[in-house]
């Protein structure tokens, strides 16, 4: 009785005036690939930093459950001891179950320019040595904003020089090569131009300020198309600093705000096909109890290796959307509809391999007003969304994991439930129930 009622009324809000129907028909994502998307940026070799605590990394990277981080691949030929130390580092990391990006850089003479096949065998002798598995190999960092005077022709002569090594150094399971990253006025990606024969994807640093996640996507893509072309895109850098207090003008938002952007973040990038975004950064670098520093608070955890609301995000998203060795499940299609009354709710279809679809819904909404420290929260109402499934569901349970891992409602038998979608993700986890297909009628006399 108590399903009938909720179906009864999930059917009410479908009717009122706004609400739009979207009948959909998707395949969905394997549910992994959503936790393979997810990296986040770490500073190991930054000893007196908060990184130089190591089993507190390593303590906060396994209870947000990442498999996958961002850090420099400095190699110096002539200094071999920094090399051994570098590494170590990262194999303490790696002995997470982690894997790497890291980051070629020639500015400073961190990476030999050009790099050399000794240079790219060498580096990776170090991985292999520590146990270390790269993804990828990555361009200079935001290569337009170093200093360096004649930056177009060396990144591209060190992209080459990186691209063809790294092809010659190693076998089968090479790592994919992601171009650099800029930051600087919008003619620098013009200026450096296509690299495609010397990368395998794009790199996008996709800083929104105070705003909503995809806020700067648009211009972000069509900026890196003059760079990587139609290739895939990694987002190596996002986040917001906490520093609400800074004076200077600098884009700033609450550590509650982050955390209503962070978990949308990842489903905005998945949802543009984007391979990985690496969030910025895992902890606050140093101690900034004035809250007026912007670059010391870019961390999902404070310096005193504390959770903001942005790692919690995390932890219970990878917690409740993880079915590892199943990244390249293949799943089904599923036609259905959704009521919905903005164009700002979003979604994404995914599925277990135990049969279970786990439907994600959010408002890509701002919740910030203003573009500095100096502004204020936005409250976004949660909105209601129904869901009509093609057959009544065995289940349905709801969760919000900026809050927890646990279940908000559960409900059995019904085919159409109402949502109330809040400004951070909302998932929806249902198993379908199949239709008899050997009905007979029976007359009764």
């Amino acid at each position: 009785m108590k399903a009938l009622t909720l179906l009864l009324f999930s059917l009410l809000p479908a009717v009122l005036y706004g609400q739009t129907v979207q009948n959909l028909t998707e395949t969905a994502k394997p549910a992994d690939t959503l936790v393979e998307s997810m990296g986040v940026n770490i500073h190991m070799t930054y000893g007196s930093t908060a990184y130089g605590n190591v089993p507190a990394v390593q303590r906060m990277l396994s209870t947000l459950g990442v498999r996958h981080v961002r850090d420099g691949g400095k190699y110096y030929p002539n200094d071999p001891a920094y090399n051994r130390s570098e590494f170590r580092l990262y194999g303490d990391v790696a002995s997470l179950g982690i894997n790497f990006d890291f980051i070629l850089n020639f500015v400073d003479s961190t990476d030999p320019n050009p790099m050399t096949l000794a240079d790219m065998t060498a580096l990776q002798t170090l991985a292999a040595t520590n146990a270390v598995k790269i993804d990828s190999l990555e361009g200079p960092n935001e290569v337009d904003l170093s200093g360096d005077a004649n930056w177009i022709a060396d990144t591209r002569d060190f992209m080459q020089s990186a691209y063809s090594s790294n092809a010659e150094a190693t076998g089968s399971s090479k790592p994919l090569v992601i171009g650099p990253s800029l930051a600087g006025p919008s003619a620098d990606w013009s200026l450096l131009g296509n690299l495609t024969a010397y990368e395998n994807a794009g790199n996008i640093h996709a800083y929104a300020n105070t705003q909503y996640p995809s806020y700067n996507f648009g211009t972000d893509l069509a900026e890196e198309e003059n760079v990587s072309g139609s290739q895939n895109i990694y987002v190596t850098e996002a986040g917001w600093s906490n520093g609400v207090n800074a004076t200077d003008g600098s884009p700033n938002v609450t550590e509650d705000v982050a955390g209503r952007y962070m978990g949308r973040l990842f489903l905005e990038t998945m949802l543009r096909g984007w391979q990985r975004t690496y969030v910025y950064e895992l902890v606050d670098e140093i101690p900034d109890p004035g809250m007026t520093n912007t670059q010391a608070h870019f961390g999902l955890f404070r310096k005193d290796y504390s959770p903001k609301p942005a790692a919690i995000t995390i932890e219970n998203m990878i917690a409740l959307m993880s079915d590892k060795g199943y990244a390249k499940l293949a799943t089904n299609t599923l036609s259905y509809s959704l009521s919905v009354p903005s164009p700002n709710v979003h979604h994404l279809l995914f599925q277990k391999h135990d049969g279970s679809y786990w439907l994600i819904l959010w408002q890509e909404v701002s919740d910030w007003s203003g573009w500095n420290g100096q502004g204020a929260p936005v409250t976004n109402p949660d909105v209601p969304v129904t869901l009509t499934l093609p057959t009544p569901a065995a289940s349905i349970e709801t969760y919000r994991p900026r809050d927890s891992v646990s279940v908000v409602q559960s409900i059995s038998g019904a085919q159409s439930i109402t949502l109330m979608v809040p400004d951070h993700p909302l998932l929806v986890k249902f198993f379908l129930v199949a239709p008899p297909s050997d009905l007979r009628v029976t007359s009764i006399e």
